[in-house]
């Protein structure tokens, strides 16, 4: 399937003996991975190269080449052909997710279409069929499960209490009589002495709640995912996440009202509707979830927010 940004439906094409209209001819470009950006240095002396670091083995964008016949079943069939024709066009210009069920696989890769090539043949008039190709280069070339781990964290919740101050009456005692032959007195109907609460008072209260302010995400693929974190306001003073066992820390320091804060570990970004707003980062402790394995997410901030974690099974 082929998902234009802004589209309303995909464009399907199926590779099973039960095709349709749109029959999938082969798929190159998926199965393989990129070429590598890896640049060796020979010795000058002894055999081979100089050891590359495992932070430096990176590849290059994926580029995927879908193979397609459109097949007109009828006399009436071309103008549906046609229509499907035009729907790839449509893709034109904008992102495309490319998204393969193969079997119990699932998974996707976003990028843009770099062409589209075509050839028209015409059989007879029943048979009609149009072949051609979509080439789509994806700039990050990792592959994506479709279905990504969701996990929210809900922040603790602190507040003025509702039902106001309970306390006991202040006490203040003095003195009457002479020197040395007097007797202490004791009211309770004053505001002089050293105990009880005085005014204006600054407290909070802590209560005890259901709120998931820790978890853990997944990630079954073979590469390292990298999370997202979609956080939701009220947050006054913004959020901060730990990562127990990374020694990382996220922390976005500015206020979170109505509209949501991105933060995504790929880009290192923090971003509302799309405009970068990387510099209320505080701690930029982008992590991510390595293949095979987990990654425990903490919510360290109080408030009335939340935070939508996700991360993908991930293969390159």
């Amino acid at each position: 399937m082929l998902y234009g940004d802004g589209l309303a439906e995909p464009v399907t094409l199926d590779g099973s003996p039960d095709a349709g209209v749109g029959i999938l001819r082969g798929l190159e470009g998926w199965l393989g991975t990129p070429g590598s950006k890896v640049d060796l240095t020979e010795r000058r002396e002894g055999d081979g190269a100089h050891d590359v670091a495992e932070s430096e083995l990176l590849y290059s964008a994926r580029t995927v080449t879908i193979q397609y016949r459109l097949l007109a079943q009828s006399w009436d069939g071309r103008e549906r052909m046609l229509a499907m024709q035009d729907a790839l066009r449509a893709l034109l210009g904008r992102e495309v997710t490319v998204r393969v069920i193969d079997g119990d696989r699932d998974h996707m890769c976003r990028g843009y279409v770099d062409s589209i090539d075509v050839a028209e043949t015409a059989q007879n008039v029943n048979w009609q069929t149009m072949t051609g190709q979509v080439v789509v280069v994806c700039p990050r070339p990792q592959i994506l499960s479709w279905d990504a781990h969701l996990l929210q964290l809900t922040c603790n919740e602190q507040g003025v209490a509702g039902v106001g101050l309970c306390y006991g009456p202040r006490l203040a005692t003095y003195w009457e009589g002479e020197p040395n032959n007097s007797v202490s007195v004791l009211v309770t109907d004053t505001n002089a002495g050293t105990s009880g609460l005085h005014y204006p008072l600054s407290y909070f209260e802590f209560t005890e709640t259901d709120n998931m302010t820790a978890g853990v995400l997944h990630n079954t693929g073979s590469a390292p995912a990298f999370p997202q974190f979609l956080v939701h306001g009220p947050l006054e003073h913004g959020i901060k996440l730990s990562f127990p066992g990374t020694g990382l820390t996220l922390e976005y320091g500015e206020p979170v009202g109505d509209v949501p804060v991105l933060l995504d570990a790929r880009t290192r970004r923090a971003s509302i509707d799309g405009a970068d707003c990387s510099a209320g980062l505080r701690s930029r402790g982008f992590p991510t979830v390595p293949p095979h394995g987990d990654l425990r997410v903490e919510l360290m901030t109080m408030g009335r927010g939340y935070v939508d974690c996700s991360a993908h099974d991930t293969y390159m």
